[in-house]
């Protein structure tokens, strides 16, 4: 049998696994939130080293790009089937495998002789990533409910939120620095690999789960869908690179073929009584789709600033080194209202994300008023009282959309809650850059201009989330009427 239980923090009813224990406190998840932050943290600093690697290697721009993307796209690719697999195979066992994958590959990486090693590396760490994130967020909600899960889900912002502000300063030092005869850009790589170490050794702590039905896995859906995003995620990170020629048109119109291929055979096969990979009676609920729309307008406006405010400020006078450590307190104060987030809800409830996409606005208008009258060398210093705003206001954001997505997904498919948030969240990060990348280009700005143009996407991006965050809000009030 299985019971529900009434969020803390929203108004849907949550399944939750026969026997599981709704007061798992947050420190046994340590292992598996270790997990998405040492994905940021990959994933910030090798972009910050890639001028660096250019140096060593001679590299070109397809080959640094290829780094990227190497990582991200079999990340974007596999990670609804890693939730699946986890579903199927159990969690834990997922998660140490692609922790696994993840701490070779960064072993890899470190020692890679040559470009085209480091971005073989990069891809087999890519499918590592898609095999154990979705597991976290799987875990979380397949073992706890309501201020527990609270507590857990902001925990995992908030490791996410750090990894990728150190990941932006450890980057910007190590690339700067040698060991001996050893260029520093490889340290970063063995801290990854160390921080993996640590999670596979704690992830035991966590309490074990899977779906307690039998999950089959949909090869047919499995691949239409890996077409789908993969031609997607191509079309994404090489748009810029090909000059947006036919390449990029056809790769997204075999995504579009995919995709609408994928959706008509996992409706047959739900209709069936058999278990699609993609169960669209779930895509469906309107709660899952707001909450997914709003994530991805979120992380889009969120990658756009974070693309552009390391450029511009070093144009401004700033180091690598000082770009990153300007965003650091930024982390800090994200990272601590995480951590606070369970207790906001309690009294905001779904008041809460109203409030911190409120705050993201006026943090972002306070930091383009800021670029009317500073700039140079002191700039970080000037944006600190607005950045440390946005931190409190996207920690309020982060939370309440995660849980927005992972509450309206059954327990007996956790592992597809995790899937389709981390889906929505990586493929939202690099139309982020894309779109602010072609802005850049297209007007040539560079500077304070450049950052502006950020902060003006990103200020109409978080009004789109503000408008679907007051319609969730009214949806919740209504039924809880």
């Amino acid at each position: 049998m299985t019971t529900t239980a009434q969020p803390e923090t929203g108004s849907a009813p949550v399944p939750i696994r026969p026997g599981a224990s709704t007061e798992v406190p947050t420190w046994r998840y340590v292992g598996f939130l270790i997990g998405p932050g040492v994905g940021t943290f990959a994933f910030n600093a090798v972009t910050v080293i890639l001028p660096t690697l250019r140096e060593r290697f001679g590299a070109g721009d397809v080959a640094l790009e290829l780094v990227i993307a190497g990582y991200g796209v079999p990340f974007a690719v596999l990670l609804i089937l890693g939730g699946r697999l986890g579903d199927r195979f159990g969690r834990h066992r997922l998660y140490t495998l692609g922790m696994g994958l993840f701490l070779v590959s960064a072993i890899a990486c470190a020692l890679a002789p040559s470009i085209e090693t480091l971005v073989a590396a990069r891809i087999v760490q890519g499918v590592g990533a898609a095999l154990c994130t979705p597991q976290v967020l799987g875990t979380i909600q397949a073992t706890s409910q309501g201020a527990a899960r609270t507590r857990a889900i902001s925990a995992f912002g908030a490791s996410g939120g750090i990894g990728a502000a150190v990941g932006q300063v450890a980057g910007g030092a190590l690339a700067s620095m040698t060991f001996g005869s050893v260029d520093g850009w490889r340290a970063v790589f063995v801290v990854v690999a160390l921080t993996a170490l640590a999670a596979i050794v704690l992830a035991p702590l966590a309490p074990r789960s899977r779906a307690h039905e039998v999950v089959a896995i949909d090869l047919v859906g499995t691949g239409a869908l890996g077409i789908g995003i993969l031609a997607a995620s191509v079309a994404l990170t090489f748009g810029p690179v090909w000059d947006w020629s036919w390449p990029v048109a056809l790769a997204l119109a075999i995504a579009a073929v995919a995709l609408v291929a994928m959706w008509k055979h996992q409706d047959a096969v739900e209709r069936s009584g058999r278990v699609p990979l993609l169960p669209p009676s779930i895509l469906r609920l309107r709660p899952l789709q707001l909450g997914v729309v709003a994530a991805g307008l979120f992380f889009a406006g969120y990658s756009a600033l974070l693309y552009v405010f390391p450029r511009a400020v070093e144009a401004g006078g700033l180091s690598s080194l000082e770009a990153g450590m300007a965003l650091l307190p930024f982390a800090v104060v994200f990272a601590g209202v995480s951590l606070a987030v369970a207790r906001i809800q309690s009294r905001l409830g779904d008041s809460t994300l109203v409030v911190g996409v409120t705050l993201q606005i006026l943090a972002l208008v306070a930091m383009a008023g800021t670029l009317t009258f500073a700039w140079g060398a002191n700039i970080g210093l000037w944006l600190q009282p607005a950045l440390v705003l946005l931190g409190a206001g996207q920690a309020l954001i982060f939370s309440p959309l995660t849980q927005l997505v992972v509450r309206e997904v059954p327990v007996e498919a956790a592992g597809l809650s995790g899937g389709i948030f981390s889906t929505a969240q990586q493929l939202a990060l690099s139309f982020g850059v894309i779109v602010i990348g072609g802005v850049v280009t297209f007007t040539g700005v560079s500077g304070r201009d450049e950052l502006v143009a950020g902060l003006v996407l990103d200020i109409g991006l978080a009004a789109a989330v503000l408008v679907v965050a007051l319609v969730l809000r009214a949806r919740g009030r209504r039924r809880t009427a």
